[in-house]
């Protein structure tokens, strides 16, 4: 019975095919309901300092996820010690779910303490896998000290008034997020996972994808069934799917496993691809609900063109920094679509939402034909 209780974690070896875990799937729920939670609160500031606020919020979400990610590609554990750890992460989570409408509101300190929790919790795991994996210690040692550092800052922000408070918050995630340069030469000798990792990562992207979709719903709900918004909504329907299309035709699996430059584009470069869904899916909602007559406002039309163009350019960092075989123009074609995006966006208000909707639509499955066509004719 203690053995099955109670079993220390191990480093994980072998190339095998490995699916993620239930406790995995159940972990990414929490995520689903805090990226809702920055959608939502973005909805209500189109403007400059709301996307400031956006990354601020979405950014420590998305680097928690990858925290604890990373820790169960590497080490396999499921005993009870490590799913009450993790399940205890996921209720600090929630409470930092919770916190995100009113961060903003002289209330960030719920949501920097909530946080906190869920750091030094990743940090008891680090602690454990390094009593009982003596070949992984030079890497707990390292992320244990990044992480320490950051939880602390995280903390010591209390003691900070705000707004100065969120420079220090934004110090914390720029010291933990350097780790996997920091401590390049211990995760050389615990490698990531080939396929389990790449994976992780694909369902984070579908995570909010997720919410983009939901957003094409909510907004057809919101336009009460009418022409206009229901043309935007298949329009963004479109959008969503051609992203989807552009992401799981354009990622290689093997990145990871490319060295250095291409492992670290790959994990960071999801960050941008997260951010530019989240922007997506606030833009759409807002074009939907501003198609019969309505004002979208700059930040919406920006969110519509812009959050596609960051992800394609995402993509191509990607394919280049791996070098990734039969990518071939691909890459150039991404960075081009990205370039015409972003100068959609700057006609933006002279566009009616349902064209301009249409325009992005155009381009993103013109993106996924021109690929599709290339790879056919450099194959042949």
């Amino acid at each position: 019975m203690r053995a099955r209780l109670i079993r220390p974690p191990a480093l994980r070896t072998g190339d095998a095919e490995r699916a993620s875990s239930w406790l995995e799937l159940l972990f990414d729920l929490v995520f689903v309901i805090a990226v809702t939670q920055v959608g939502l609160a973005l909805h209500g500031n189109l403007s400059a300092p709301g996307f400031v606020r956006l990354a601020v919020l979405f950014v420590p979400i998305w680097w928690a996820w990858v925290g604890y990610t990373n820790y169960a590609d590497r080490f396999d554990s499921d005993d009870v010690v490590f799913r009450l750890l993790v399940l205890a992460a996921m209720l600090g989570m929630s409470v930092v779910a919770v916190a995100i409408p009113d961060t903003f509101h002289h209330r960030s300190q719920v949501f920097a303490v909530a946080y906190a929790a869920v750091r030094a919790l990743l940090i008891v795991l680090y602690l454990r896998a390094r009593r009982h994996v003596p070949a992984a210690r030079p890497l707990c040692d390292a992320t244990i000290s990044v992480f320490v550092v950051g939880t602390a800052l995280w903390l010591g922000s209390l003691a900070v008034p705000e707004p100065w408070r969120f420079l220090v918050w934004a110090a914390a995630l720029l010291i933990e997020g350097a780790t996997p340069w920091l401590a390049r030469r211990a995760m050389a000798a615990v490698p990531y996972h080939a396929s389990h990792l790449p994976e992780r990562y694909g369902l984070f992207t579908l995570i909010v994808l997720g919410e983009s979709l939901a957003a094409v719903v909510f907004g057809v709900r919101g336009g009460d069934w009418r022409a206009g918004s229901m043309t935007t909504a298949v329009l963004g329907f479109g959008c969503a799917a051609a992203l989807w299309w552009l992401y799981f035709d354009g990622v290689d699996r093997a990145a990871v496993g490319r060295g250095l430059l291409a492992r670290n584009t790959f994990i960071y470069g999801h960050l941008i691809v997260a951010l530019g869904l989240t922007l997506f899916g606030v833009g759409i909602k807002e074009a939907i609900l501003a198609s019969d007559g309505g004002d979208l406002p700059a930040g919406g039309w920006w969110a519509l063109c812009a959050g596609p163009a960051m992800m394609l350019v995402a993509l191509a960092l990607v394919r280049q920094a791996a070098r990734q075989p039969g990518a071939g123009r691909a890459p150039l074609v991404e960075s081009a679509a990205a370039v015409l995006l972003l100068a959609v966006g700057a006609i933006g208000g002279h566009l009616s939402p349902e064209l301009l909707t249409g325009t992005v639509t155009a381009l993103l499955v013109a993106t996924v034909a021109t690929n599709l066509l290339t790879a056919q004719a450099e194959a042949a």
